[in-house]
């Protein structure tokens, strides 16, 4: 289950395929698949639809959490991800912000 508390496959992919091109700031809950999104398990668990939306739009920041074991901040093809996720489960601890300039 993911955002909007639908299973992945075409219901999902139908919210995903409502962002719109121009978006310079993408936030979402759940994040792209393989992106900071590795549980403690070492499972990917974020979504390949909401992946390919962004490969196609292409925003320059795409902010999410969800998975708070991958909490941090990458570039990845000229998109900077950051997963923003503020509870850090393996030390019962907030995570500090995470600033960045667009």
């Amino acid at each position: 289950m993911t955002a909007f508390k639908l299973q992945r496959g075409p219901d999902i992919l139908e919210k995903w395929k409502k962002i719109p091109k121009n978006v310079d700031v993408l936030i979402t809950h759940t994040p792209p698949f393989g992106i900071l999104d590795k549980t403690k398990s070492g499972i990917n668990a974020g979504c390949e639809d909401l992946l390919r939306e962004i490969e196609r739009i292409k925003p320059k920041v795409h902010i999410f959490g969800h998975i708070h074991d991958g909490y941090g901040m990458i570039e990845k093809n000229g998109i900077k991800f950051i997963n923003a996720a503020s509870w850090n489960r393996r030390s019962k601890s907030m995570n500090p912000p995470i600033c960045f300039e667009l």
